[in-house]
């Protein structure tokens, strides 16, 4: 079993890195464009605190903490945390591939404006977007704390 405990620590490892790494450049493309992070209203781009994307880092950083303490031992209920962290990677996973399917929605179907991705930026492809990638990542975390949950569920 620890080895799957790994596998879902080194996916959601992976996932934050990504996550921070967008949010940053993000944060980086603001403060270059206005020389600030304070300014939240009438941004042509958006402050970083106000995306998904944000958002979608701290879930990552949250789940990323919480499979570590399942990894260690930590918690006194490894099967109960197990299915609480498969909550929070299902609520994750929703929530990414619901602002995906917006950022679609927005891409193909909305005729006025620049076509722009989850950070603000102007995209000619949505699958390309943090958002996708965040949400894959999402559904594999997912998918595998599932797997986990199940096994330690069936185990004497």
């Amino acid at each position: 079993m620890r080895k799957f405990f790994k596998l879902q620590s080194l996916i959601l490892l992976a996932g934050a890195i990504f996550a921070w790494y967008s949010v940053y450049t993000d944060f980086a493309r603001f403060y270059n464009f206005y020389g600030t992070i304070t300014r939240v209203q009438h941004c042509v781009l958006p402050n970083p605190v106000t995306t998904p994307c944000f958002y979608g880092a701290i879930f990552f950083l949250i789940a990323l903490v919480w499979s570590l303490l399942i990894l260690k031992g930590k918690w006194a209920a490894p099967l109960e945390s197990q299915k609480k962290l498969s909550i929070l990677l299902l609520a994750s996973t929703i929530f990414g591939w619901g602002n995906f399917l917006f950022g679609i929605f927005k891409f193909y179907f909305v005729k006025t404006g620049p076509k722009l991705s989850c950070s603000g930026v102007p995209t000619d492809n949505p699958f390309i977007t943090p958002c996708f990638v965040g949400s894959t990542i999402f559904m594999a975390a997912f998918i595998t704390s599932v797997f986990i949950y199940r096994r330690l569920r069936a185990q004497p």
